[in-house]
């Protein structure tokens, strides 16, 4: 397994495992995971945006030569009311190929946490859906734990 910071060419492997994660996501909670039409194009340009900025890590995980799953942490300062001692990593886009997670999954957030300390990071948030049992599995197996939920509903 390759981990590594991501390029402009990987960016097109991304964009495929978040699509499918949005689905698998969308058929569990229809309202906060409507798919747009057009969300790989915005997803692309979103993605190829983040390798240019200084506050965000953007890895890749290779196996055999195919995109097998990456992580984007956006490196934040916690808002005034909390002290956590330092800097926060905010991970919302993090896939994995086939639930990977014990593997493609500790490798990527090894090597994000690596990165982040390096940049003063003390704090660790990973955004997950509450009916991924494998992921919350896995956050859980690398010491993270549940600080906060979102309910979703019409209005």
């Amino acid at each position: 397994m390759d981990i590594r910071c991501a390029g402009v060419a990987d960016i097109a492997g991304m964009v495929a495992l978040s699509h499918q994660k949005r689905l698998a996501y969308a058929a569990i909670q229809s309202q906060f995971w409507r798919y747009a039409e057009g969300a790989e194009i915005t997803q692309h340009a979103w993605f190829e945006s983040l390798l240019m900025l200084s506050d965000y890590i953007v890895l890749v995980a290779e196996v055999d030569c195919q995109m097998s799953g990456f992580i984007i942490g956006h490196i934040v300062e916690a808002p005034a009311v909390y002290d956590p001692g330092g800097l926060t990593v905010t991970v919302d886009d993090f896939c994995v190929m086939s639930n990977e997670w014990m593997q493609i999954g500790v490798a990527l957030n090894q090597a994000l946490c690596e990165k982040a300390k390096e940049k003063g990071v003390v704090q660790m948030i990973v955004v997950c859906g509450a009916h991924d049992l494998v992921k919350k599995q896995f956050l859980v197996n690398v010491g993270l734990s549940i600080a906060s939920e979102w309910y979703v509903g019409r209005i």
